[in-house]
Parts: structure tokens; sequence; C-alpha cells
């Protein structure tokens, strides 16, 4: 029998271009935009308990967007959109004090790429470079407070989801060039040995779907509307068995289609999809609202 989603209580302001990142028991959501104005604003929560959001200090700027990671415990934003164009600029957060500080900028402005932390490190990859999508990916060591290029990605991506396991990277869908250009297709970055591999693809193509980790597999869930339909979003999850290596499409569907939306493992076994871009009824609305459902 499948679960359903379950609405759980919604962010303090709607928001899409946003992203999220977990540091040990606490879940922050950072940035983005209500479609009209930027936001600098952090909300946060605890992966348990009441499921209520409060800020905590905001960024130095709005922007969105941006790509975020974790790594030694300090929450790192990259690049992303502030004001007109894309900026260079990484800002970093220690949970612990409720402190923003500068960190070194990108090698070049960047916007719609996607970060994880691995290990001490952490990497941004792909992102729109001008009018085309980008294969790169950098590498920062915070103890040697420099950028790296590593290994390009084998297929150009933007508006795509990073995610880390233990030992890997995991590039998902995105775009790799123009809206028709949407992409089914995964690649999975070994740090050993310095090289990307394909993996088994989704059932279906996702531009800037929700994914989370939840022990050995990984959940992706949602997706921008199809180049044919501008209002309709997806409203569909899938999950990547790591062990197998391969995709199942689950027959719970979120309440309504759900775009640049972000998710991380909420209680055991549960997935928090958050924000992002709805079409209730045909509408095309952003929205604050959390909806958590369990993975069989």
């Amino acid at each position: 029998m499948n679960d359903s989603w379950k609405y759980r209580p919604p962010l303090l302001s709607p928001r899409f271009g946003h992203e999220v990142a977990r540091a040990g028991d606490d879940i922050f959501v950072i940035g983005g935009t209500d479609g009209t104005a930027g936001h600098s604003s952090v909300e946060t929560r605890k992966v348990t308990g009441s499921g209520a959001w409060h800020h905590v200090s905001p960024m130095p700027a709005p922007r969105h967007d941006h790509a975020v990671g974790v790594t030694g415990g300090r929450v790192y934003v990259a690049g992303g959109i502030v004001g007109d164009g894309s900026t260079d600029a990484v800002d970093r957060y220690d949970p612990r004090l409720d402190e923003w500080s500068p960190a070194p900028p990108l090698p070049r402005p960047l916007a719609a790429a996607s970060a994880a932390g691995l290990g001490d490190l952490l990497y941004v990859a792909g992102g729109s470079v001008g009018d085309s999508a980008s294969d790169a990916v950098h590498v920062f060591d915070p103890a040697e407070k420099r950028w790296d290029p590593v290994a390009p990605m084998r297929t150009p991506r933007a508006r795509f989801r990073l995610l880390a396991t233990e030992t890997h990277l995991y590039a998902i869908g995105g775009l790799a060039g123009g809206p028709q250009d949407v992409l089914d297709s995964v690649e999975r970055y070994s740090p050993e040995t310095d090289t990307w591999e394909a993996v088994a693809p989704m059932h279906k193509r996702r531009v800037l779907p929700g994914v989370a980790l939840l022990g050995d597999r990984i959940v992706v869930v949602g997706s921008e509307p199809a180049a044919e339909d501008p209002v309709a979003r997806d409203r569909t999850t899938e999950v990547l068995d790591l062990g197998t290596g391969a995709w199942h499409l689950l027959a719970t569907l979120l309440p309504h289609g759900r775009s640049s939306v972000v998710c991380t493992a909420g209680a055991p076994h549960r997935v928090l999809a958050i924000g992002g871009r709805a079409n209730p009824y045909g509408r095309r609305i952003t929205v604050p609202g959390v909806l958590s459902l369990k993975v069989p």
C-alpha cells in the first residue's frame, strides 16, 4: 500500500530558485525569489519535532539560482543571480555562531549550478555561462582556501541537481542547452579516480527536481514543465536503488505538480519537498508549502 504526501508546516515565505542544506539535525532553506524580489532570508527547522520554521541570520545579499553545499559543518552558498546578473561570490554560514563570512570566489560568475559536499571538500558543477550550459566542475578545499578544476561532466548541465553519497557524486537531470534539451540522464563521479561514468537514466526527463539521499536510495521529486506545456509541472517521484542501480517510479503523486522544489531527508524513511512553483487548478504560483512522504 502506497503512503501519500502529508502537509507539514509551511515556510514563512514562498520561494523558488532557493536551496536547502542539512547540517546535523538542522535544515536550512536559503535565498530564492518570489518572482518579484530576491530573498536574502534563511529559514530553519529541526529534522524532527514540530516542523515549525524560524529565521536565522540572512545572507549578505539576496540571491537566487545559487548552489549550496555543506562541508566541515558549514554551509556554503556559491554563485547564483544577484541583482541583474550572475555572481562569483561565495558566502559561508556557521550554524553554531549564526554568522556569515566571505569565502574565496568561484573561478567565474555562475548561475544555475549545483553543489555538494563530499568528505572535506565542496564541489560545484555545471551551471549557465551566458546562454550555454557548462560541464565544468571545481572543488574547493577549505584548508587550502582555493578552487581547483577536476574532471568535467560527460554532459553539460544547468538547472540540475548534484547529490553526494558517502563515496560518489551524482549529477541528475537538468538542461543541456535550450528548453527542449531536458535530460533524463544521470552520471556518477568518483573522486578516487577523478572520472565520471553514466548510470541508468531516470524514467522521466527532469529540470530542477528535488533530490534527497535516504540511506542507500536517491529520491527525485517533480520537475519544471515541458516546453510544450508551460503550465503543467511534474507530480511524480522516482527512486534509485544504489545497490541494484535500478530506478523505480512510485505510484504516489504530489497533490499538485511542483518545480524548483528542494528536497532533503526528514524523519527516518521520509523525504521533505520544500517550496518551489506549483500549478494548482491550472495556475502557476510560488508556494511556501512543505510536504512529507514516507518512501517504501
